[in-house]
């Protein structure tokens, strides 16, 4: 269970909130569309996975109607951190 301090903000949540996710979980899968929200979620995920020498995976579905500026975006987070993905 995660206790927050008052004036934790949403971004120092979500790093222990992840942080959690890998103390807690072998085997850990971010789904990405290629939008903001995930694409925030997935950078996060990476960072922590590189500081920890572990590896994720990423799973993107090509629906076949998608703008390039969406592909482009999955790309560059796949190719992050090959590292760790």
């Amino acid at each position: 269970m995660i206790t927050y301090h008052p004036g934790t903000n949403v971004l120092e949540a979500a790093r222990q909130r992840i942080s959690y996710i890998f103390d807690n979980f072998e085997r850990i899968i971010v789904s990405i569309s290629g939008g903001k929200d995930s694409t925030v979620l997935a950078h996060l995920a990476l960072t922590e996975a590189h500081k920890r020498g572990r590896k994720i995976g990423l799973f993107y579905l090509d629906e076949e109607v998608v703008y390039q500026a969406t592909i482009e975006q999955v790309e560059y987070l796949m190719s992050l951190y090959p590292e760790n993905t």
